[in-house]
C-alpha cells in the first residue's frame, strides 16, 4: 500500500499575494479620502490595485531573493492577486455604482416611508434621480462613446462598436437588454 503525503505549505508567492490583498481595502479607504479623487471611483480602484501589486512585488523581493523565485509559483501568486482584485472590483463596483442600493439608503436615512417623488428628490443627498442620467452621460462623453451637440446626443464610432458588441452579447447569451 502506497501512502501519499499531502503538502499543506503555502508558497511564499501566494502568501504574499494574500497579505497584499488583505491591505487593498486600506488602500481603497485611503484613496477615497484624497480630495482630488472624490467621485472618481475607477481611479481610486486603479490606484489601490497598483499599490497592492507594488506591495506584493516588494514582499516577494523581501521574502524571496530573486535567485530562488520559482516562475510557476510567481505566476500562481500573480493569479491569486488578480483573482482577489477581481473580487474586490465586483464589490467596489456594486458599492460605488449601486443605484438600487442608493434608493435603499435614501429610505434608511429618511427613517420613514417615502413616496416615489420624495425618494426622487432626496436621492443621493438631494442630488435627485436625474443625477444617475447626468453621471452616466458624463462617463460616456468622457470615454468618447457619445458627444453632445446642440442638445443632441450623438453616438461616436467607439460607442457604436460597443453598442453592437453589446447587442450581439444580448442575442448570443439570451439576455434582456438592461439599463
Amino acid at each position: 500500500m502506497t501512502v501519499v503525503a499531502m503538502d499543506f505549505n503555502m508558497p511564499t508567492e501566494i502568501a504574499c499575494a494574500l497579505v497584499a490583498l488583505a491591505l487593498q481595502p486600506v488602500f481603497l479607504l485611503a484613496t477615497s479620502r484624497v480630495s482630488r479623487l472624490k467621485e472618481r471611483a475607477p481611479v481610486q480602484f486603479a490606484i489601490s490595485s497598483a499599490l497592492t501589486t507594488i506591495l506584493w512585488l516588494a514582499a516577494l523581493i523581501f521574502f524571496k531573493p530573486s535567485d530562488t523565485v520559482d516562475a510557476m509559483r510567481a505566476l500562481l501568486g500573480l493569479m491569486a492577486l488578480i483573482s482577489g482584485m477581481l473580487l474586490y472590483l465586483e464589490i467596489w463596483g456594486l458599492m460605488s455604482r449601486g443605484y438600487t442600493l442608493g434608493i435603499l439608503l435614501t429610505l434608511l436615512e429618511a427613517n420613514q416611508p417615502l413616496t416615489r417623488d420624495e425618494i426622487a428628490t432626496r436621492y443621493r443627498g438631494s442630488d435627485g434621480i436625474d443625477w444617475i442620467m447626468r453621471h452616466r452621460m458624463s462617463g460616456l462623453v468622457a470615454a468618447g462613446m457619445v458627444e453632445l451637440r446642440d442638445s443632441r446626443i450623438i453616438l461616436m464610432p467607439g460607442g457604436l462598436f460597443i453598442a453592437r458588441l453589446y447587442r450581439i452579447a444580448i442575442l448570443f447569451l439570451g439576455l434582456r437588454s438592461s439599463g
